[in-house]
């Protein structure tokens, strides 16, 4: 067996985790099996670090909060790799530099460039168990950085890519599931599910994998599997593969949930374009990261722009009306407070009246809804966040999930 395996925060954040899984990895361990383990920092230590970065002084400049970040998981890997020792089972811990992560000098937000697997390769000839720093890198000036949010997933994928090998992510869940069990708690376990899928519930919301991790193993075609730490039946977790069956009665394949929504609607822009060009290098100037745009038109050739953000990129936006010029010379109006909802499966590619089902449960149970955006296998709908479980929950019956 040649394997990548994958350890959440949750899954090592205590002397006592570490040890058991040290204790499950000896236990699976036969002799000529390949392991590389990939771990993230203990429990909330990241959070921690952020906090102390933040008592030090109001400016933190990245490349001082990547080298700051790292030691987390360095943690992580080196008391990993004592537990396993003092198992009898011979391993070795490295960073991200150690390991030949290569990266681009993008603080807090790096993409890697290269990776170099002849030391890694070299102890795993010797018969030991790999251990690797999740979430980080080195650039190419020998400055130490961050892959930003889910880059230990990232790291896993990508070593496994290389390598060739299949990538297991443990967390603290048993599987992926048709939507969130604590919003419904009759939703079903996939037993797989596409990269494509999978993509698309991440990006609009789910919190199982990050949709880049997703993205590099599709593009690599890395098999992965997705289950709970120290779980010995891997029939309870979630293959992650190109192909998938499925039933095109039921097209539907799961309901990811976005609580971080705000919609924007600014009134009374001129429909010359110069307007619409200047709103949107506004938000990229502040780093806001719109999502469901539309816009209408009127007769007096004026329109109305509405985009959907995140909450905390609209507190920056609030103070960016208050003090520009073109956004105080039109009537903005924001909605506040809700919550998206995205249908996605491989089956709308080729089924029928998805919408017109997901618009008549919603009107049937009487519940409003506002932007919504389509892709060839998703259906997004913004509703009050105040009505997302029986939102949720009606839809899941109507489609079985």
């Amino acid at each position: 067996m040649n394997v990548i395996q994958k350890y959440g925060g949750t899954s090592l954040e205590s002397i006592e985790k570490i040890r058991a899984v040290a204790k499950h990895i000896a236990s699976i361990r036969k002799e000529g099996d390949g392991i590389v383990i990939v771990a993230s920092a203990m429990g909330k230590t990241t959070d921690e670090l952020i906090a102390l970065a933040n008592e030090v002084g109001k400016e933190v400049p990245k490349r001082e909060l990547d080298a700051l970040l790292a030691t987390g998981e360095q943690k992580t890997v080196a008391l990993l790799a004592i537990a396993l020792q003092n198992l009898g089972v011979p391993a070795v811990s490295m960073t991200g530099f150690q390991s030949g992560f290569i990266t681009t000098d993008h603080h807090s937000k790096a993409r890697i460039k290269e990776i170099n697997t002849e030391r890694t390769e070299q102890y795993l000839k010797e018969g030991k168990v790999v251990v690797l720093t999740g979430f980080q890198g080195i650039s190419e000036e020998g400055d130490i950085t961050t892959l930003g949010r889910g880059g230990s997933d990232t790291t896993a994928v990508a070593i496994a890519a290389q390598m060739g090998w299949d990538c297991e992510i443990y967390t603290d869940v048993d599987a992926i599931f048709t939507t969130d069990p604590k919003i419904n708690p009759n939703a079903r376990k996939l037993d797989r599910i596409t990269y494509e899928e999978l993509m698309e519930l991440a990006s609009t919301g789910a919190a199982v994998m990050e949709t880049r991790s997703v993205e590099l193993a599709k593009k690599y075609n890395v098999k992965l599997y997705i289950g709970r730490s120290l779980e010995g039946n891997i029939r309870k977790g979630t293959y992650v593969m190109n192909d998938s069956i499925y039933i095109e009665e039921m097209p539907v394949t799961g309901i990811s949930i976005s609580d971080d929504c705000s919609i924007y609607s600014l009134r009374g822009l001129e429909n010359d374009g110069v307007a619409i060009a200047n709103l949107f290098q506004l938000l990229a100037d502040l780093h806001i990261n719109v999502d469901m745009i539309s816009k209408q038109t009127y007769e007096n050739n004026k329109c109305t722009i509405s985009f959907s953000c995140t909450d905390e990129q609209a507190s920056d936006l609030d103070k960016a009306i208050e003090n520009h010029e073109l956004l105080r010379e039109i009537l903005v109006e924001k909605q506040p407070n809700l919550s998206i909802l995205s249908l996605v499966g491989v089956g709308m590619a080729t089924a029928t009246g998805v919408a017109s089902k997901v618009f008549s449960i919603l009107a049937k149970e009487g519940i409003q809804y506002y932007q919504i955006t389509t892709s060839e296998i998703s259906i997004s709908v913004t509703v009050n966040r105040d009505e997302k479980i029986k939102a949720v929950i009606a839809l899941c019956e109507a489609f079985g999930l």
